[in-house]
């Protein structure tokens, strides 16, 4: 895999560590990298700083045409924070420490940039998610960059943030995932499915 450690900012100024995969979605046209899921899913469980807030984030930038999977590993989200010895040792560590498990991988689609129920189930089952499409994304949502989404995520499911998606909108990315044969879980499905301490097996990525 390959992992690209990196400053995150954002308005917002907080106390963050987290990551992401990468693509750009641009009036239909779609071009994303080859996502680490389970590289990212070890990240997250593996950084724990008092202070600062842990989470995925949505599909975003460059590069987009890395075929070896990836993704960003980040601190957030000031210049105080960059600066800050122990959260780039905690992050470090957690790099260093990745492992990659064979767990069912699935896409995201809805919510805010952050993906917060997203992330809430890379903590609570036994899951990874490749690529992540928040809220302002979903327009440029459609057969074509779903495909390509599950081809570069070895996606076998996908997830609804439905509290969040319009109704219409809801329906007709349903739709698509429904064309392509790509099974929809919700989140209480996903708990019972895939429950936390289920058995999972090394990946070997050499």
């Amino acid at each position: 895999m390959v992992v690209f450690a990196s400053r995150h900012e954002a308005k917002a100024g907080l106390p963050w560590l987290g990551g992401h995969f990468t693509g750009m979605l641009q009036e239909g046209q779609c071009d994303l990298s080859a996502a680490c899921a389970c590289g990212l899913r070890s990240f997250l469980h593996n950084i724990s700083l008092p202070g600062f807030a842990v989470s995925a984030e949505a599909t975003h930038h460059g590069p987009v045409d890395l075929n070896t999977p990836c993704f960003f590993a980040e601190i957030g989200s000031t210049m105080k924070e960059w600066q800050d010895r122990q959260a780039a040792e905690t992050v470090a560590r957690a790099i260093l420490a990745l492992e990659c498990r064979d767990l069912p991988v699935f896409l995201g689609f809805g919510g805010g940039h952050y993906v917060a129920r997203q992330t809430e189930l890379i903590f609570e089952a036994n899951v990874a998610f490749g690529h992540l499409f928040s809220n302002y994304q979903m327009a440029g949502v459609n057969r074509d960059v779903v495909e390509e989404a599950i081809s570069k995520s070895n996606a076998s499911y996908a997830y609804l943030d439905r509290k969040s998606l319009r109704s219409a909108e809801r329906k007709r990315i349903e739709g698509i995932l429904a064309d392509v044969g790509l099974p929809v879980l919700r989140s209480r499905e996903i708990r019972a499915k895939f429950p936390l301490g289920g058995v999972d097996h090394d990946i070997d990525l050499r």
